[in-house]
């Protein structure tokens, strides 16, 4: 496991952990890049919104992560990354995809966290489990996913220089890949009791309070945070759209994928 060692004059600053993650897959990858850079942990989970100000200072590190929503940040996510003030403070940017392809998912984060008052200084994407399509990146990220993380956080911050004068470039191939979204809204099954952990869930109150067995298609965004969080396992997608899509990912994308990461020099 990876493991902070020595003590530096950054053992005394803060290392803020923001992220949205409906499905906890992008959560475990940002605590585990916080986790290699000394100082003193602060979590930001903002997958349900803000609800008090977030501000950082110049002296702190930041560890900025989302899901690749259709190969972009979830619109939900940059709107509240927007409200967050980041004063200068020095940034990792991160994303969590189902061993597909990310696309343009760092490059817009990146130009997010600079409006925001960010500084990026490294970027790295992240093999997760797909969350609607399970079967691909299975298990992930494991063992082996969150070390690399660690030394992803590590290497950034021994690493990291501000490049053309805070802007940020990734390495994204955004030229070859089309961008597609599906339109599919996870149902409850006969399992569902009613017990409404779904309705509590739910970032966008698309589920029906008085009957969690009703999603507004038109609010949900697909995040699965629903799905994650049924204690039932009642929640599911289905349909004849679903079984093509998932039977044509899979088919493309059966090879493992690892970490790419970008450290400025």
């Amino acid at each position: 496991m990876c493991q902070q060692t020595g003590t530096t004059k950054m053992d005394q600053q803060k290392v803020h952990a923001i992220f949205f993650s409906p499905a906890r897959s992008t959560k475990k990858i940002v605590e585990a890049i916080a986790g290699g850079i000394p100082g003193e942990l602060v979590i930001h989970d903002i997958t349900q919104g803000i609800y008090k100000p977030i501000e950082l200072s110049s002296s702190d590190i930041a560890v900025v992560g989302v899901p690749a929503f259709s190969g972009s940040v979830p619109a939900l996510a940059a709107q509240y990354i927007s409200q967050i003030k980041g004063n200068g403070a020095k940034t990792i940017i991160a994303c969590a995809y189902g061993n597909c392809h990310y696309e343009n998912t760092l490059s817009e984060l990146s130009n997010i966290c600079v409006e925001a008052g960010f500084i990026p200084i490294s970027s790295g994407a992240f093999v997760s489990r797909h969350s609607m399509f399970p079967e691909l990146g299975k298990g992930r990220p494991d063992a082996r996913d969150l070390d690399n993380a660690c030394q992803f956080g590590k290497k950034s911050i021994m690493h990291s220089r501000i490049m053309n004068g805070g802007e940020f470039k990734t390495q994204d191939d955004m030229s070859n890949r089309p961008q597609g979204v599906v339109p599919l809204v996870a149902k409850a099954g006969a399992d569902c009791n009613f017990c409404g952990r779904c309705v509590q869930a739910c970032p966008v109150s698309a589920i029906d309070a008085r009957n969690p067995k009703k999603t507004d298609k038109k609010a949900c965004i697909s995040c699965t945070r629903c799905i994650d969080v049924c204690p039932y396992g009642a929640r599911k997608f289905s349909g004849l759209m679903y079984m093509i899509t998932k039977k044509r990912l899979i088919d493309k994308n059966k090879d493992r994928k690892e970490i790419e990461i970008n450290i400025p020099l």
